[in-house]
């Protein structure tokens, strides 16, 4: 009986034990199922706040894209609407330049003259820098990367710039040519930075002072260094050396700038692959350094090109253009290079017609036409057989690198921008008369012109 008892107490403690250890297993499932949906409830919440705020990014991106492409197209703009008037003020004051010597100006005058084609030429300065800040910024940076002679072209602005130096009375040491050198760069960005460079070693030079420049090549790249005997600058300026808008303290001095040169050449620099920096201490000048990656492989070939005069031959030239500056610095460029007979329209559908009657040895484009824009006109110039031979030119103040490419991509022999430069249009003319001389059959003689006519 007594182990009966016993089976019996061991049996109810087992079914008690198993009771408590079920109902234990009860409840905590309850609190995992409690617990679970909890966390649930906090990752559907916390992916609610992501979901959102991932949409708050995008929206800000796409807010931010759009003020880039605003900037973008205001600063277009407004390059454009500057360059107009820039190119009376320039053209202008180089024609009076060009024509001293047959109408010599009095002593005054012809400082007032260096004066304005001095400022003319510091604000397209300005221009061409903002325009080229807001492309790196903005991403919109194009580069054609290829072998280049660096030492060549610092030698080439060296030139460039000595009436500068001589002026200043800085002696511009231009490095002796050196065979072999070779760098990886955008020839006209490494152009353009090193005009930077040695232009501002001569701004800020002492007086009788002297700005060197020197370059050598290893296996890790090419280097340019840019001396100056100038003042210097002190430790705790140079920090802002390359910030935008920065003159170091140097506001009010009688050099112009906007502090944003150095800026763009370092950020130029950086996108061909390369640095930019600056050693300085006070009273000790100052040296930047280029550095380039090396070129490696066989030079490409050269082979030499026309090489135009100043005086163009007997030819017929169509100048499309709508702005009465414009065409007025046309007729006294055409007449001081002497030759060429001019005709003027004012609108695209006016040139168009008078390109088809007149059938010019060259036509001249400006972009922006009313009727008819500079690229509409060509198009149609192209599909109509009697103009579609004829070279064409475009001259227009749009002077982005996007509208460059555009203006190759639709066919213009040559796309020049305002303000204009004289001898840069005086040998596109050359080049293309010469071109269309060698390759065209001869042309029958046009009928006289009908139409809106302006001739020179």
């Amino acid at each position: 009986m007594e182990l009966v008892l016993v089976v019996v107490a061991l049996a109810m403690s087992g079914c008690w034990a198993g009771l408590r250890l079920a109902v234990r297993a009860k409840g905590e499932a309850a609190a995992l199922r409690r617990l679970n949906a909890t966390l649930e409830t906090r990752a559907e919440l916390r992916a609610q706040e992501l979901r959102s705020a991932l949409a708050a990014a995008e929206g800000q991106a796409a807010q931010v894209e759009a003020a880039h492409r605003a900037k973008a197209e205001f600063l277009a703009s407004m390059s454009h609407e500057l360059r107009t008037p820039l190119n009376a003020v320039i053209g202008f004051s180089d024609l009076m330049r060009m024509n001293e010597a047959l109408e010599p100006l009095t002593h005054r005058q012809h400082q007032a003259l260096e004066q304005i084609r001095a400022a003319g030429g510091r604000l397209l300065t300005l221009v061409d820098e903002v325009l080229n800040l807001a492309d790196i910024e903005g991403g919109r940076l194009a580069l054609s990367v290829e072998r280049v002679d660096p030492l060549l072209i610092a030698r080439q602005v060296c030139e460039a710039l000595g009436p500068m130096a001589e002026a200043a009375g800085i002696a511009l040491c231009a490095p002796p040519p050196v065979s072999g050198l070779a760098a990886l760069a955008d020839r006209e960005r490494l152009r353009q930075v090193l005009t930077a460079l040695i232009a501002n070693a001569v701004k800020y030079n002492r007086p009788g002072g002297a700005v060197l420049i020197e370059a050598r090549q290893s296996g890790e790249g090419v280097s340019l260094n840019v001396s100056d005997t100038g003042p210097g600058l002190p430790v705790h300026r140079m920090e802002g050396l390359f910030q935008p808008f920065n003159r170091l303290g140097r506001e009010a001095s009688e050099v112009a700038g906007a502090g944003l040169g150095l800026a763009v050449a370092r950020r130029l620099i950086e996108a061909m692959g390369g640095e930019l920096n600056a050693e300085s201490r006070e009273g000790e000048g100052a040296v930047f350094t280029v550095r380039l990656p090396v070129a490696t492989g066989t030079p490409r070939a050269v082979t030499a090109s026309f090489a135009p005069t100043m005086t163009l031959p007997e030819a017929t030239l169509l100048y499309v253009e709508d702005n009465p500056s414009n065409i007025a610095l046309m007729r006294h460029v055409i007449t001081a290079l002497g030759g060429m007979s001019l005709h003027v329209a004012e609108t695209g559908p006016q040139g168009l017609a008078l390109a088809r009657d007149l059938r010019p040895d060259v036509v001249i484009l400006d972009i922006n036409l009313p009727g008819m824009n500079g690229f509409e006109l060509k198009a149609r110039m192209a599909e109509d057989p009697l103009t579609r031979c004829l070279p064409v030119l475009a001259l227009s103040a749009s002077a982005t690198p996007a509208d460059m490419r555009r203006g190759r991509e639709a066919g213009f022999v040559e796309y020049l921008t305002k303000p204009l430069h004289i001898p840069a249009l005086a040998a596109a003319l050359s080049r293309a008369l010469s071109s269309a001389a060698a390759s065209a059959p001869a042309r029958p003689v046009a009928a006289a012109p009908t139409g809106a006519v302006d001739a020179a």
